[in-house]
């Protein structure tokens, strides 16, 4: 009975100097974790990501944001996302790749909620987050490593980083131009000369996208390769190519006389003349993807593209 009363003191006292410690401020309570959420500029979205913060909030994590038209989550400057334990996507896999972009250099892993047409990297219905979401946030899904490309653009004026792209790069003619010829190098030597409407750079990612409309492969996503696809070729032997992912790439356009474009995930992008080479290469980073814990890649590919279906 002594070492029961004994022990009942013992841990009273061990609570109440605690407390006494933590008005005092000696003991500071612990932070919350934040979470980055990157919503599409829709009011739909935006109802929707305000109770997609009411769940994350509900875990035990504080929502956080750098977008001026998500004033219900705290607001933080783009420098302090790389503190944040997770990015969720609320929106399309165009508003993915936006914020696949700003995370991926800073090691941030990445989830998506759908609510575009598709949904075929933001993998979670919205009919799922209260079951998926929390599970993420748990470290009870496991994440998968997607090789990413950096893009330099070099010149007589020196060499200039352009961005890094999560689907593909894209090198192409404008809408009135005539066919275009792009020569191409890799580290491992000339490739050769392809003429036609432009060519495409995939990642494994970005293989079931503009590549994949364009006649190219479909690449399983954690692959450490790149896909090459001449767009319209004017050769039919001209086919597209599956390279590994430490190959760089430097193409150099042949021709003056068009108007062409560099565009990396259909959403940046800039002009480009003869006197410019493009590198191509991989990232020093990877960025990290939390998949649909219940569905596989090959779930995805016969649901979403309808393979196989006749």
């Amino acid at each position: 009975m002594f070492c029961l009363v004994k022990n009942l003191n013992s841990k009273w006292n061990f609570f109440n100097d605690n407390r006494q410690r933590l008005i005092f401020g000696i003991l500071k309570p612990q932070k919350m974790q934040p979470v980055y959420l990157y919503v599409k500029r829709s009011q739909e979205a935006l109802d929707f990501a305000q109770k997609v913060k009411d769940l994350i909030e509900k875990e035990g994590f504080k929502v956080v944001s750098d977008q001026p038209e998500v004033d219900f989550a705290e607001k933080i400057p783009s420098e302090e996302i790389k503190n944040c334990k997770l990015c969720v996507v609320v929106g399309g896999d165009g508003t993915f790749l936006a914020a696949a972009r700003k995370v991926a250099p800073l090691g941030v892993p990445i989830v998506g909620i759908n609510l575009g047409r598709f949904g075929f990297l933001t993998e979670i219905e919205r009919n799922e987050v209260e079951k998926i979401l929390p599970m993420v946030l748990k470290g009870k899904v496991e994440s998968q490593d997607r090789l990413v490309l950096e893009v330099f653009k070099e010149n007589n004026e020196g060499r200039r980083y352009i961005g890094c792209a999560i689907n593909d790069v894209v090198i192409s003619k404008s809408a009135l131009a005539r066919m275009i010829d792009i020569s191409i190098d890799t580290s491992l030597g000339h490739l050769g000369t392809i003429s036609g409407d432009g060519i495409i750079v995939a990642t494994p990612t970005g293989s079931t996208a503009y590549a994949l409309a364009a006649g190219g492969p479909i690449v399983y996503p954690t692959l450490n390769a790149k896909v090459l696809v001449p767009i319209c070729p004017h050769t039919l032997t001209q086919r597209p190519l599956v390279l590994a992912g430490p190959v760089s790439l430097t193409f150099t356009l042949k021709t003056d006389y068009s108007e062409v474009f560099l565009t990396l995930d259909g959403q940046i992008g800039e002009e480009i003349t003869h006197k410019d080479k493009i590198i191509v290469q991989k990232a020093p980073f990877m960025l990290k993807v939390y998949p649909h814990p219940y569905r596989s890649y090959f779930d995805l590919v016969r649901i979403k593209l309808k393979w196989g279906k006749r």
